[in-house]
């Protein structure tokens, strides 16, 4: 019965978990049933134990509580059913947002995360942290696996060697920023138009309303030629907001000018938001609160 219970696993004796958890099993059924059950529930030799079990309920409480006991269960589910284990993971990705996700994205996600908890070899305990978006384990597993969330392109937000051709200016500029309210804002230049963005480190690109959009149009910034769709962004509030997105060049902030940056137009909101990407496009980016200064290093 140890052999067939390591067997179901897919485990082999020199598995110490699960060896300790098919002896529990093993143990926990001696002597629970009469030598009339198990002749009812014996076939050619071969006793289905799971119909066996269905004759005490007790026995399946006290065999569940073997296979828990072990701290491992979700490890040891996820080996043997990984299968099971990444559509449930498709499941609840795919329910928690308003987001169109990719299908392709998120299979990707779900593989990676039943790579790292069977390569971890991660206790339930640990798993439990998995989740927390404020845990080591959340940040390595959203490092390693990226994030099913995101419907951009994660280049679009990373520094790279590449993408120094889009910034032009000084090797180093300190331009003046606003702070109050705990709010940090930026003056930004496109076309003829300055205004003031809100600087946002959750935000990922450039965030403009209604009225600018118009304007950007009549300069001809942005237009169906450089149109690139639209992309989901989700608010704060947890609600997603589609916006028209549009890929442009001459953004300037201080005497640096950036190209080739995203900006999505959104129906929603007023403030106008600059976010990651942009200011991704440096080397180095450092706020000096004292000073109320940027600074931007290619």
């Amino acid at each position: 019965m140890v052999f067939d219970c390591l067997k179901n696993m897919n485990k082999s004796k020199s598995d110490h978990t699960a060896n300790t958890i098919c002896e529990c099993m093993v143990s926990t059924m001696n002597r629970q049933f009469t030598y009339k059950q198990f002749q009812k529930y014996t076939s050619k030799g071969i006793i289905d134990l799971t119909a066996l079990i269905k004759e005490d309920s007790l026995v399946q409480k006290r065999l569940d509580s073997c296979y828990t006991a072990s701290g491992t269960t979700i490890l040891l589910n996820t080996e043997t059913k990984g299968n099971e284990f990444v559509k449930r993971c498709k499941e609840s990705i795919l329910k928690s947002t308003e987001k169109t996700l990719n299908p392709d994205k998120v299979n990707d996600f779900c593989t990676c995360q039943q790579n790292l908890i069977i390569t971890k070899k991660l206790t339930d305990k640990q798993i439990e942290t998995l989740y927390n978006p404020n845990s080591v384990l959340f940040y390595e597993m959203l490092y390693t696996c990226g994030d099913p969330y995101e419907t951009s392109s994660k280049t679009e937000h990373i520094w790279n060697k590449d993408i120094q051709k889009d910034v032009t200016g000084p090797a180093i500029d300190t331009v003046n920023i606003l702070s109050f309210g705990g709010m940090t804002y930026l003056k930004i230049k496109i076309g003829s138009t300055i205004q003031f963005w809100l600087f946002d480190t959750g935000a990922t690109d450039l965030l403009i309303n209604t009225e600018t959009e118009t304007i950007l149009k009549q300069e001809g910034i942005i237009s169906n030629s450089n149109y690139i769709g639209t992309l989901e962004y989700e608010l704060a509030n947890g609600s997603i907001d589609t916006c028209r997105t549009y890929r442009a060049n001459g953004i300037q902030i201080g005497k640096s000018t950036i190209n080739n940056v995203i900006i999505s137009v959104t129906d929603k909101g007023k403030k106008l938001l600059v976010g990651r990407s942009l200011l991704n496009k440096f080397k180095t980016w450092a706020l000096d609160n004292e000073s109320s200064t940027l600074t931007l290093t290619k």
